[in-house]
């Protein structure tokens, strides 16, 4: 599911014991439906704010399998697993958040030179 035109990273197998599925991800409202369909109802729930997420177990999403995504993949696996680290699920654009999350950015920091998200809005002439 890797973007063709971005650095693979090693995702399969893991060498960082999925380090970025310990936070479950947000889910649309398609992903969930088809979740709960296939996993049931346990594997997702609904924050105070109503976001969708995915359930964590043991400091990693119920979704991961023996250190392998159980629904990459398939047709439901989440849009912002799709585009992490590089695209944000959301924007389209560049990821907004903290990429160091996956450990293979802090050994290979020019990794973070890669659709770079920028805070700063550019001045006119």
């Amino acid at each position: 599911m890797q973007h063709s035109s971005l650095p693979p990273l090693p995702c399969y197998p893991c060498p960082h014991a999925s380090a970025c599925c310990a936070y479950g991800t947000t889910l649309s409202d398609t992903e969930v439906v088809a979740i709960r369909a296939a996993h049931g109802d346990e594997s997702v729930y609904r924050t105070r704010a109503g976001e969708w997420r995915t359930r964590v177990s043991k400091g990693r999403c119920v979704l991961l399998v023996d250190n392998t995504c159980s629904i990459y993949g398939q047709p439901y696996y989440p849009e912002v697993c799709r585009g992490f680290p590089f695209i944000d699920a959301e924007t389209g654009g560049p990821y907004e958040f903290d990429r160091t999350i996956c450990p293979e950015f802090e050994r290979r920091p020019e990794l973070l030179q890669i659709n770079p998200f920028r805070t700063s809005i550019p001045v006119g002439p």
